[in-house]
């Protein structure tokens, strides 16, 4: 029983820190285009809903737009370890990254109210690699 408490605790240290972005106001908003965004993803590769979940993704991810225009406005918390001679550099390519990520969420806006079936998976793809490329460089690791 020790052992088992003791693991319990540890993992829930552990855990802590996995969770401290997602407090932040940035992780709060990312959290929300996070979460619109995958549920369009499911209802893109469900065919019974491709054609019947167009108004559903289009208002989705008009939400993850106004989540992601509103990160635009926060700074990730990575930037209070940043030097302050380099600050304002790393705070422009997260904006410059953020707004490189807007024009992909058009772009699969786009594809999704014109019907374009290919066009919405290559603007996926896109977002899901401008989100990992972006966790690297601005986000502290979990």
């Amino acid at each position: 029983m020790k052992y088992l408490l003791a693991t319990v605790f540890a993992v829930a240290a552990l855990a802590t820190p996995v969770f401290a972005e997602e407090d932040t106001p940035l992780g709060k908003e990312m959290d929300k285009v996070n979460k619109a965004v995958k549920a369009v993803n499911r209802a893109l590769q469900d065919p019974a809903q491709k054609d019947t979940s167009k108004d559903a993704n289009l208002a989705k991810l008009a939400d993850a737009k106004a989540a992601m225009e509103k990160s635009l406005t926060l700074e990730p918390a990575m930037a209070k370890d940043v030097p302050a001679a380099d600050k304002e550099k790393f705070l422009a390519d997260y904006k410059a990254a953020m707004q490189e990520q807007l024009k992909v969420l058009e772009e699969l806006r786009a594809a999704i109210a014109d019907g374009k079936a290919d066009d919405a998976t290559k603007a996926m793809e896109k977002l899901t690699k401008g989100k990992k490329e972006g966790h690297k460089k601005f986000k502290k690791e979990d």
